[in-house]
């Protein structure tokens, strides 16, 4: 059986991270610097819930020089050093133009997945 509730007597919480990566990146790179986040935290004994690809997205106002990024954005469980070492290697990364990474809103819920959304269609036409 998992223990989800504490790792190294540090109770464990739901994180979402959203980072921007450089336009000028091929998909090989892009999928190769996401690939690096998610290891990241795999490395301190975090848990990947769900992985949410965005893609190219223009900007309000130029970052950097650039006028659109690559957004990706990660559900993930975890101890409370987990985003203080993501935002160490978000520094880092010149290829990472914006991050943000924050207590997930459910509080310990799970990301909504495919089956919820079923249910909200399945909800939302009574008349079928």
């Amino acid at each position: 059986m998992e223990q989800k509730e504490v790792i190294g007597g540090e109770k464990l919480r739901i994180y979402e991270t959203i980072f921007v990566l450089d336009p000028s990146l091929d998909e090989h790179a892009i999928q190769k610097e996401i690939e690096k986040v998610e290891q990241l935290i795999i490395n301190h004994q975090g848990r990947i819930i769900k992985n949410e690809k965005w893609g190219m997205k223009k900007f309000a106002y130029p970052i950097k020089k650039k006028l659109q990024g690559y957004y990706t954005l990660v559900y993930f469980e975890g101890a409370g050093n987990i985003p203080t070492e993501l935002e160490r290697s978000y520094e880092l990364n010149e290829s990472c133009l914006r991050y943000l990474t924050v207590v997930s809103e459910e509080k310990g819920k799970q990301p909504e997945g495919e089956e919820n959304k079923e249910v909200v269609k399945t909800n939302a036409s009574p008349s079928e």
